[in-house]
C-alpha cells in the first residue's frame, strides 16, 4: 500500500511527538527495567509512548509507539506504520488487545534496514521486540509478524543469502514459526530458545552469548 504525503506528514509527526516524551515515561522503565533495553542503546528505533496523542490517535493513549521506518534510495528516512502496543500494568483503550495498528502498519516486516546493511547473513525473530533486541545487541535481524500474515513477497527479500537465522520462541508457535520460514527459504537454520522464552526474554536473563552460541558463532 503506497501511502499518501498527507499520511507520510502525519505518521513522521506523530513518531516524533511520541519519541519526545518516552524518556521518564512509564514506556521507559517497561523497556529499561523489564525488556533490558536502555533508552540511549535503541535510540534509532524512535520507539515512544503515547501520553497526549495526536488528533486521531486518541485509542492509542497509554500504549508503547513502535514505528516501522524506512530508508529511501536517495537516503532519507521515512515512517510507514506505527504498532501500537500495551504496556503491562497500564490501562488504555481495548487493552485485551496486546497490539493494535496505524495506517500502514499491519503486515509489514520491521526493521529492514539491517536486510539492507548485511549481504551473506540474516536472522528472522516474530515481532518487534524480539528483532530490535538481537540487532541492538549485535545480530542483524528482522522482525516478521508471523506465520499467517506472511506475504509472498517477504520471501524475495532473503533470498541469495548464505545463511538465515530463524530465531524461533520457545513454544510451539515458535516451532512451528521456524519449519514455516525453513519451507519458504532456502538455507534457512532454526534456532529455538528455551521453553518459555523469546530472544529478548534470553538476551536479558543469560546475555546475547546464549543465543550467538546456538548459532555457532560463540567467543
Amino acid at each position: 500500500m503506497k501511502l499518501s504525503a498527507t499520511l507520510k506528514t502525519s505518521l513522521q509527526q506523530a513518531v516524533t511527538k511520541y519519541h519526545a516524551a518516552l524518556p521518564g515515561s512509564v514506556a521507559a522503565r517497561y523497556l529499561e527495567e523489564d525488556r533490558g533495553l536502555p533508552l540511549d542503546l535503541i535510540e534509532n528505533f524512535r520507539l515512544g509512548f503515547v501520553s497526549e496523542p495526536q488528533v486521531g490517535h486518541e485509542m492509542f493513549r497509554g500504549r508503547l509507539a513502535i514505528p516501522y521506518i524506512r530508508k529511501s534510495v536517495e537516503g532519507n528516512w521515512s515512517v510507514i506504520g506505527i504498532k501500537y502496543r500495551v504496556i503491562p500494568g497500564v490501562q488504555c483503550f481495548r487493552d485485551d488487545e496486546k497490539y493494535l495498528n496505524a495506517a500502514g502498519t499491519k503486515h509489514r516486516l520491521y526493521n529492514t534496514l539491517d536486510a539492507i546493511k548485511n549481504d551473506d547473513e540474516i536472522s528472522i525473530a516474530e515481532g518487534e521486540i524480539d528483532a530490535l533486541t538481537a540487532s541492538v545487541y549485535g545480530i542483524p535481524c528482522v522482525g516478521a509478524p508471523g506465520v499467517t500474515s506472511w506475504k509472498d513477497h517477504f520471501t524475495e527479500i532473503f533470498m541469495g543469502y548464505e545463511t538465515v537465522y530463524a530465531l524461533c520462541d520457545g513454544d510451539t508457535a515458535g516451532t512451528e514459526f521456524g519449519e514455516f520460514l525453513a519451507g519458504k527459504i532456502p538455507n534457512t537454520r532454526i534456532i529455538p530458545m528455551d521453553r518459555g522464552e523469546d530472544v529478548n526474554s534470553t538476551v536479558h536473563q543469560y546475555g546475547v552469548d546464549k543465543i550467538l552460541e546456538r548459532m555457532g558463532k560463540s567467543k
